[in-house]
């Protein structure tokens, strides 16, 4: 009995281990993991060579031990409805992007095989939709290069080019967080651009050239991007904030009561069925065609600029179909 519960205690301790180095990206010493779990450094030592026979993909440099991210394989237990919501993130995963991701196809057919037939059978139909999209390479590859440079908190050049002012620039820029955004199957990268000197967000789709560099970087005063994000409609997040008032015709008034919106503070109904939203979000940018979608059921109250905006974009859009009615 006493050598099964040694035999319990060490198997714990190497899957700890293993949990450890994985989550380490700068790795490990025998010394460090000595003290983490309260047993002499040859012990360390031996655990590490157990993990490498049990087929981990362990890395040694300078001392410090670690695994071999790319080659490392993990294992994820899930009851049936931790399956329905990896076969939920999985949907939106494929729905997210208009470009073929071989890391996507991979990660959700190793999904499906995971999970019972009867759901892992749509995962892999989701993979198969996801394999037939068109092959970016060049997007691929800066993908993974930002992937790596985000992990092992190393600095990237970037040459980036914003087709609003016709700029292409040259920058170095410390990754501290990827994003997806709903908006345009768009992926971007946040973090401190060394240009600029501040905290900026950058579309994935809009850096032609990312060189990952030997120099790391430590996150600035502690920026959370949870934080930054917070009052964000999208992905543009940072610490202004602009109050937002709409009003809803009663045609639409259910159909946005049903969604918990970003940044609503209140929801005031009116007498006429309709309502009146108040909101909070850091920037008006994201939500403009949000609100054009709504068409004439959405009328914008505060802020004015706003309001001139959208007032002076559906106008255009009304002339663009006036021809059209007068022929009806």
């Amino acid at each position: 009995e006493n050598t099964m519960n040694r035999d319990e205690t060490r198997s714990e301790r190497l899957k700890t281990l293993e949990n450890l180095l994985f989550q380490s990206t700068q790795g490990l010493t025998a010394i460090e993991i000595a003290k983490r779990f309260g047993c002499h450094r040859a012990t360390a030592y031996r655990d590490l060579r157990s993990l490498e026979r049990s087929g981990a993909p362990l890395w040694e440099d300078d001392g410090r031990f670690g695994l071999v991210t790319d080659h490392y394989l993990t294992t994820v237990r899930v009851n049936l409805n931790e399956a329905l919501a990896l076969y939920l993130s999985a949907r939106l995963l494929s729905a997210h992007s208009d470009k073929h991701n071989p890391h996507v196809v991979s990660a959700l057919e190793k999904l499906a095989r995971a999970l019972p037939e009867s759901v892992g059978a749509h995962i892999l139909k989701t993979a198969q939709v996801s394999a037939r999209r068109n092959p970016h390479p060049e997007h691929l590859s800066i993908l993974e290069k930002l992937t790596q440079a985000w992990v092992e908190r190393r600095q990237v050049q970037l040459v980036y080019h914003n087709p609003a002012v016709g700029e292409t620039t040259e920058r170095i820029f410390d990754p501290y967080f990827v994003e997806p955004s709903p908006i345009g199957y768009a992926c971007y990268v946040i973090g401190f651009d060394h240009l600029r000197h501040r905290v900026r967000i950058f579309k994935l789709e809009r850096i032609q050239q990312a060189l990952v560099l030997d120099t790391t970087y430590e996150i600035r005063e502690g920026f959370d991007p949870y934080a930054y994000l917070s009052s964000a409609w999208g992905v543009m997040g940072g610490d202004e904030r602009v109050q937002v008032k709409l009003r809803f015709s009663p045609q639409v008034a259910y159909r946005v009561r049903e969604s918990d919106w970003p940044g609503v503070d209140a929801i005031e109904d009116l007498p006429n069925g309709g309502c009146v939203m108040t909101l909070t979000v850091s920037h008006t940018l994201e939500m403009k065609p949000w609100i054009r979608g709504w068409g004439a059921d959405c009328e914008v109250l505060e802020p004015e600029d706003l309001r001139q905006v959208i007032a002076a974009d559906m106008i255009a859009a009304g002339k663009v179909y006036e021809n059209i009615i007068t022929e009806g």
